[in-house]
């Protein structure tokens, strides 16, 4: 009688798993930069192939409002285009990099164009700059503590200076995200602006680049070393969700998440 019940009560919970379908996958909520945010979500399906954790994309946070999420535990992982500041690390947060991109420019104009890199701050301090045909260069602005903003910064002798004199003149557009920022520059005839390579070859835009110095910004001369002008993303995580943000990274450098990256305009970074 008693083997019968327990007979009856297995074949009750082998039911009732059947009915109950697969187990859910785990989630883990992504959100960051507009600039690595489109190939975190190319990678999402073989990710959750390989580790059961399905990717869910939060947008329009950016690097500074990813991180306060991921610190406030509204997300798992915060996709930065810059390091840390010292009271993000002070929540308790890390930051891991995991690939690099090209900083490139890019514009509307059929091209093909190329600049100097020591005439890049005097477009953005001129009142009027032109293209070498003598048609309007149509500047375009990101916020002042954007990412972008600060690396461009970084590069160039002087840029900051030249920036803030663009800011200066009401007539440039400012753009808030990188995605606000490539559908202004698809828009606007003579445009120009920084933006990273991933997201232009990722989310397919009609944009052309600009070469720096005869050198086009191409993953292989990025390699080479012979166009020197990137930027780099970082995962960033709590204690909290680090199971889960080292299985994404663990993807990300293994062999065929670091396929993944190439197809997606960036190289990987190794650990």
């Amino acid at each position: 009688m008693r083997a019968t019940f327990l007979s009856s009560a297995f074949g009750l919970l082998v039911a009732g798993a059947l009915l109950a379908g697969p187990a859910a996958a785990e989630t883990l909520k992504v959100a960051g930069t507009g600039g690595a945010m489109p190939a975190i979500e190319q990678v999402a399906a073989e990710f959750l192939a390989a580790s059961g954790i399905s990717i869910q994309a939060i947008p329009g946070l950016g690097s500074k409002g990813a991180i306060k999420a991921a610190a406030d535990g509204a997300i798992g992982v915060a996709i930065s285009a810059r390091l840390l500041n010292p009271e993000e690390v002070a929540l308790g947060l890390t930051a891991v990099p995991f690939a690099r991109t090209a900083l490139v420019f890019v514009t509307s104009r059929p091209g093909p164009d190329d600049m100097k890199s020591t005439d890049l701050t005097g477009i953005f301090l001129s009142s009027n700059p032109k293209w070498p045909d003598g048609t309007p260069i149509r500047v375009i602005l990101r916020t002042t503590l954007d990412a972008d903003t600060l690396i461009l910064e970084q590069l160039f002798p002087g840029m900051h200076e030249a920036v803030e004199a663009a800011r200066l003149r009401p007539e440039i557009p400012v753009a808030p995200t990188d995605q606000d920022s490539a559908d202004l520059a698809q828009s606007l005839a003579g445009s120009f602006v920084q933006a990273g390579l991933s997201q232009i070859i990722t989310e397919k835009r009609s944009l052309r680049f600009v070469s720096i110095d005869t050198i086009a910004p191409t993953l292989e001369n990025l390699v080479s070393g012979k166009y020197p002008y990137e930027k780099f993303f970082y995962l960033v995580y709590s204690a909290a969700s680090k199971p889960a943000a080292e299985r994404l990274l663990e993807f990300l450098r293994s062999a065929r998440g670091q396929e993944l990256l190439r197809s997606t305009g960036n190289l990987p970074v190794a650990g």
